[in-house]
């Protein structure tokens, strides 16, 4: 029973990291035409059937559709795997509050992942001096992160402290929404 549900947990991981990535990276206006972005939106066609119910916003970056297909396979997974371990379903106000919060807690961590990405690729790119479609879009995924940062901090040349602030403020929000969390859940 348990390794059925940590093989389900794994396909829903996968599928959700997709479609998370389409969200952002129309929401970070990443080049279409990068071959990572193009094989992204091919993998996750099923954004677009639940685009023709629900508008995108902010002049085509908030892709709604892709919000509510996140959190719809992150229920089905907390669901799935509550199910498969033969743990017993809580209320429906339990489960939707507590998959709403793991979603926002599972995007602070993957923000938090990509931006380590970009620091450990900053660094490949400056030893190799060759960029690959994945650098260029772990960097453009990021870019919009940092900009405050940047904006806040004096240039320092070619030290750039804005990832350490970035993930400061990310693992502060994180430690905000576990509180959160725990609070709203042990209510219920």
């Amino acid at each position: 029973m348990a390794q059925a549900a940590d093989i389900f947990a794994i396909i829903m991981n996968v599928a959700i990291l997709l479609v998370f990535f389409r969200f952002l990276m129309q929401l970070a206006v990443v080049n279409p035409y990068n071959p990572v972005v193009m094989s992204t939106i091919k993998a996750t066609k099923v954004v677009d059937v639940f685009g023709r119910i629900f508008p995108t916003i902010a002049k085509g970056r908030v892709n709604i559709a892709a919000l509510i297909l996140l959190f719809l396979l992150c229920l089905l997974k907390k669901f799935g795997v509550m199910h498969l371990s033969g743990l017993p379903l809580y209320n429906g106000t339990f489960l939707l509050i507590a998959t709403f919060m793991e979603s926002i807690q599972a995007l602070i961590r993957i923000l938090k992942y990509l931006i380590f990405a970009t620091i450990i690729l900053s660094w490949v790119v400056m030893f190799t001096q060759s960029r690959s479609p994945y650098i260029e879009v772990v960097q453009e995924l990021t870019e919009p992160l940092l900009a405050p940062f940047r904006r806040i901090l004096p240039n320092m040349g070619m030290i750039d402290l804005s990832p350490i602030l970035a993930i400061l403020s990310l693992v502060i929000a994180e430690r905000l929404m576990a509180e959160v969390a725990l609070r709203l859940l042990s209510g219920l």
